[in-house]
């Protein structure tokens, strides 16, 4: 089966020129993985994908760059017509501010869309432990075999890296996060990292304090951990992406792919 990584938005905060906040897509065959679903998320994704496609969504944390249009996912899943239920995996003890978007923006006067995130989507907390915890058994027949283990990452919120694999290849998302062992443990020998890289310079407050890494971190990440291919992510401006890429390869001599709507890559 192929196992691709598609990447639908880019940027931290907020959409730019360059396109939407975060999200990417892992696809199994035909079925795929949402992989967060930041602002202008979903509209790049019904570009070229159908809604159907979905088999499950995953969400690295909690804050709106990496979220909020979940519940434009919602609306759209519980309206015009109701599609099948699907998986959302959230880190752990991270479920009830989910439902907490019902509570603000459910439509009590339209049956279907009275709670639009229950109705769209079975909550399920992944784990967020030193080492990457498998949560297979929960994954859609449809994905064939795709495996999903998830490991805690530094971030301000509860924040899980993610691994995914399929037939021995390794596709792993950084999250929001600052460099730590557990980190570190989930991407290990992956043959794609999709890695955040927010700024090219900061000081502890914003990288270890808060959790954000620089593309040199990023660079230096990749190559201590086995990495294959390094794709940078999670741009904090339009203007740094060759920047970020030069201060990456002084640290890792593998393929670096700057993330971009409509990068695909196989794995």
């Amino acid at each position: 089966m192929t196992l691709r990584i598609e990447i639908l938005g880019a940027n931290a905060t907020a959409p730019t020129k360059c396109g939407p906040a975060s999200g990417s897509l892992v696809l199994a065959g035909d079925a795929c993985i949402l992989v967060d679903a930041g602002p202008g998320v979903m509209g790049e994704f019904c570009r070229r994908h159908e809604l159907s496609e979905i088999a499950a969504i995953t969400l690295t944390h909690l804050h709106a760059d990496h979220c909020l249009d979940l519940m434009a996912l919602a609306y759209r899943w519980t309206f015009p017509e109701v599609l099948p239920r699907i998986p959302l995996y959230l880190p752990a003890g991270e479920t009830h501010r989910v439902r907490d978007f019902d509570a603000l923006f459910g439509i009590p006067t339209l049956p279907t869309m009275h709670s639009p995130i229950e109705g769209s989507f079975r909550l399920a907390e992944t784990p967020t432990g030193s080492a990457p915890d498998a949560v297979t058994p929960a994954l859609p027949p449809r994905l064939g075999g795709l495996k999903l283990a998830t490991a805690a990452a530094h971030h301000a919120v509860p924040t899980a890296c993610q691994r995914f694999e399929l037939d021995g290849r390794v596709v792993s998302f950084t999250g929001d996060t600052s460099d730590c062992p557990s980190l570190r443990s989930g991407i290990a020998g992956s043959d794609v990292l999709v890695c955040e890289c927010t700024y090219l310079d900061g000081d502890p407050t914003v990288l270890s304090g808060h959790g954000h890494l620089t593309a040199t971190q990023a660079g230096r990440l990749a190559a201590e951990t086995g990495v294959r291919h390094l794709v940078l992510n999670h741009f904090s401006t339009d203007d740094m992406h060759d920047e970020a890429r030069r201060r990456a390869a002084e640290h890792f001599d593998g393929p670096i792919t700057v993330a971009e709507p409509g990068l695909c890559i196989e794995v």
